[in-house]
């Protein structure tokens, strides 16, 4: 197995809205593996042409998902900081057709708290492991140009290719999101649902995803940076922990991947 280690820098911060938020909504605190799938399917899916109401991210899944195993995103030190912008917006879908007169101008528009995670110029990590084929995944790591809305916008600035080795230290670091079930305390990180994958159907469809229980890293009230972590607090009966390359970076992963989510 390789390790995809990819650098990038947020110019603002991002905005991922929660699933099924309408007139506004939470910003995720993290970009979730759905969003990150979607902005490294961009290169994949430059030249393709709508087929049966799905997705071109679907497609791309389908093609690349028997060499993945897990992905995750840290940042390099807790500098996001969770918000809700208030901005001022047309409210003509949301009314009736017979409250859509030109005397009620005044009615059409309103203010919706839209969530955005700020942290300008926060440098970020995306490891990628990946069983073969790992020269299509660097292709694709550095078309990356947003990681959640378009106005997402990254940079990245770097992409490595390393070993991965099976590693339980007594002690070590990590700044990656964590699956929930893979610690028995978890004081040094928020708990949160995050999607793993998204809705892929283009129609009306009802469905929100598929999604599990992560634990993202935080120091204080500020999200990301590298927290300490032991061996005996790691359930390694469901979970395992890789040593990246040759530096001193480590992530936990289910011992299964995410083939089970992405099917």
């Amino acid at each position: 197995m390789k390790a995809i280690l990819v650098s990038g820098l947020h110019h603002w911060g991002f905005s991922v809205r929660v699933a099924k938020a309408s007139a506004g909504g939470l910003s995720y605190l993290v970009p979730p593996i759905s969003t990150i799938l979607g902005s490294l399917s961009r290169g994949y899916c430059t030249n393709y042409a709508v087929k049966a109401n799905k997705s071109c991210t679907d497609e791309f899944i389908e093609a690349y998902k028997s060499s993945l195993f897990w992905v995750s995103y840290g940042t390099e030190e807790p500098l996001l900081v969770p918000y809700s912008d208030l901005m001022r917006e047309e409210r003509v879908p949301y009314r009736r057709s017979a409250y859509r007169k030109a005397e009620e101008l005044v009615e059409w528009f309103g203010v919706s708290a839209f969530g955005k995670v700020y942290g300008a110029l926060a440098k970020f990590n995306i490891a990628i492991l990946v069983n073969d084929n790992e020269g299509e995944w660097v292709k694709l790591t550095w078309q990356m140009i947003s990681l959640g809305s378009k106005e997402s916008l990254v940079t990245i600035y770097n992409v490595t290719v390393s070993d991965v080795l099976k590693s339980v230290p007594e002690e070590f670091y990590t700044n990656y999101y964590i699956p929930a079930e893979c610690l028995k305390d978890y004081s040094s990180f928020e708990k949160v649902k995050l999607p793993v994958k998204g809705v892929y159907n283009l129609s009306s469809s009802p469905s929100a995803g598929v999604f599990h229980d992560f634990l993202i890293p935080k120091v204080g009230p500020l999200i990301g940076g590298y927290v300490k972590l032991y061996k005996d607090n790691v359930n390694l009966d469901s979970c395992a922990v890789y040593k990246l390359g040759r530096e001193e970076k480590y992530i936990i992963t289910l011992r299964d991947g995410v083939r089970k989510w992405l099917q």
